[in-house]
């Protein structure tokens, strides 16, 4: 089980939750370009909108916040990614990290990796560590790891056991794994690894679970 204080949501441009979920939280917004046209749409005003601005409805841009970059060096999640830091917004949710095309969602993950940050999408929720872990979760959860791009890891509670093993992308990785016990534990010994977790979190009150 995971529980960690959020100070922040972003959204990109992908598949984005419900109204039902944001009144889970009492946290800013920060929406990557044209992720603010969804949340509009469905009653959810962004605390600010970043990024080029080639994709968001531009009448939200009279309504609203905004900060404006043309810089193609970076993408719209970089541009977003770095208010978030400069403003002490971590750790935060990321929605829509899956859309588009799959080069750009190795784009994402990628970016990713460089951010405190969890990541959901549909039934699956993921961050990447190079601290140990424990979590409570319900048998015969669906779990795989990755190396980021490379770590030393063991596990205990996995079907498949992790112990002492190098993980690695690309080369190896331990892809649609099972819990067997409701505790398992990640031992990070070196590097960093990816977790993505198969299973609907609880959340409460900007505890995400």
């Amino acid at each position: 089980m995971i529980r960690r204080d959020y100070k922040s949501i972003l959204c990109l441009n992908g598949e984005l939750p419900s109204y039902e979920f944001f009144e889970n939280f009492d946290l800013p917004i920060i929406a990557a370009d044209g992720a603010a046209n969804y949340l509009t749409e469905i009653g959810i005003e962004p605390s600010i909108i970043i990024g080029d601005m080639d994709s968001v409805n531009k009448n939200l841009l009279l309504i609203g916040k905004y900060i404006e970059s043309k810089d193609q060096n970076y993408c719209d999640f970089e541009k977003s990614i770095d208010y978030i830091k400069k403003n002490n917004l971590e750790p935060t949710i990321i929605f829509g990290i899956n859309g588009g095309c799959l080069d750009r969602i190795l784009n994402n993950l990628n970016i990713f990796s460089k951010i405190d940050a969890t990541l959901y999408c549909d039934d699956m929720f993921g961050f990447a560590t190079s601290s140990n872990i424990e979590m409570t979760l319900p048998l015969n959860t669906k779990i795989s790891i990755f190396g980021l791009p490379k770590c030393l890891i063991s596990t205990r509670g996995l079907k498949w056991e992790l112990d002492d093993s190098i993980l690695s992308f690309p080369d190896f990785s331990s892809c649609c794994n099972r819990s067997i016990i409701p505790k398992i534990s990640f031992k990070i010994l070196s590097g960093k690894t990816l977790i993505f977790i198969y299973t609907v979190p609880i959340f409460d009150a900007g505890i995400f679970i």
